[in-house]
């Protein structure tokens, strides 16, 4: 049975070992609470235009206006849901779609696609909205949700392998390339419907998605500067970190415990790691090492119990 302190530490292993999918899903849960908290207490207590308000603040606008009164939206639009179910399958898609674009071409690229998808669908929304009579009739629009950038995953997977089989609830295997055919053609008849700046959106993330797969099979990666901005973002983190005093605890052959301590310059902070023998360590290490190249999915129960024990430990 767990406690409240195990289930905390599986959340950490799963964010920080994971995948790139499972912290974008994290993050976009963390928003949709956010988000939902908020229009909890605003309803009551400020109506219509407090709930208004609130939104206002996380979803993108087709309004040129609005956008450089919030420019944040820009953003916050691909990460936002309001209702359960609308995050729920959008979730799902992530995760079986994000999984297989990581095994396919790397964890590094999953971010970037769904960033430049999003953003990309985004703009094309904007664009239809203040450019093509048709949606200038219609009015100001908003937007919000991250299906254009899971639309973009969703491409990308097909571009790579669209034979690759994934198995439906009452289908059995189906490859992706027919369900990604099956959505672009059910958003291509949407354009016109109550939700088509969503369907432009999910054009234009599937479009990027697609595309940032070509360029990348002819040697040209689009996400460059996410690279450089994690680098940056990297070394920034790692020049504050302040040096400490580590101490190791270890057994010797006699079951007595040696202590091993290396100095270093601020004396103020101790850290302390405990092994039992060197037969623990390795096994850590490589489980670690297993983390690191198939995700935190690939461990066993034995293994993540081991896990736990290890963080528990004094």
């Amino acid at each position: 049975m767990y406690n409240d302190n195990s289930i905390w530490q599986e959340i950490k292993y799963k964010y920080q070992y994971g995948g790139a999918h499972v912290k974008l899903i994290m993050i976009n849960v963390v928003v949709f609470v956010v988000l939902n908290i908020l229009l909890f207490f605003a309803n009551p207590i400020f109506h219509e235009a407090g709930r208004q308000f609130v939104m206002d603040l996380f979803m993108g606008s087709s309004n040129s206006k609005e956008i450089l009164l919030r420019p944040w939206t820009v953003f916050t639009n691909i990460f936002t849901h309001v209702g359960f179910f609308h995050l729920l399958f959008n979730m799902l898609f992530l995760y079986v779609f994000g999984n297989i674009v990581r095994d396919l071409i790397g964890n590094s690229k999953l971010v970037p696609i769904y960033f430049l998808s999003g953003l990309f669908g985004y703009a094309l929304f904007v664009l239809a909205y203040n450019l093509f009579p048709f949606y200038k009739t219609i009015g100001g629009s908003h937007i919000l949700g991250a299906s254009g950038a899971i639309m973009g995953i969703t491409f990308a997977a097909v571009a790579v392998a669209p034979n690759y089989e994934v198995r439906l609830l009452l289908l059995g295997n189906v490859k992706i390339k027919w369900i990604a055919l099956f959505y672009l053609f059910w958003d291509t008849l949407s354009l016109q419907g109550s939700n088509a700046g969503g369907s432009i959106a999910h054009l234009g993330g599937a479009l990027i998605g697609f595309m940032y797969i070509k360029q990348l099979q002819r040697g040209v990666d689009w996400a460059r500067p996410f690279y450089w901005l994690e680098d940056w973002w990297t070394n920034l983190r790692k020049s504050k970190k302040k040096k400490v005093r580590v101490v190791f605890r270890k057994f010797d052959t006699k079951g007595e415990r040696v202590h091993v301590e290396k100095k270093a310059m601020n004396k103020e902070k101790v850290t302390t790691y405990t092994t039992r023998s060197q037969n623990k360590q390795e096994k850590l290490d490589d489980i670690l090492d297993k983390i690191n190249v198939s995700g935190y999915d690939s461990l066993s129960d034995e293994e993540k119990t081991f896990l736990f024990k290890i963080s528990q430990e004094d």
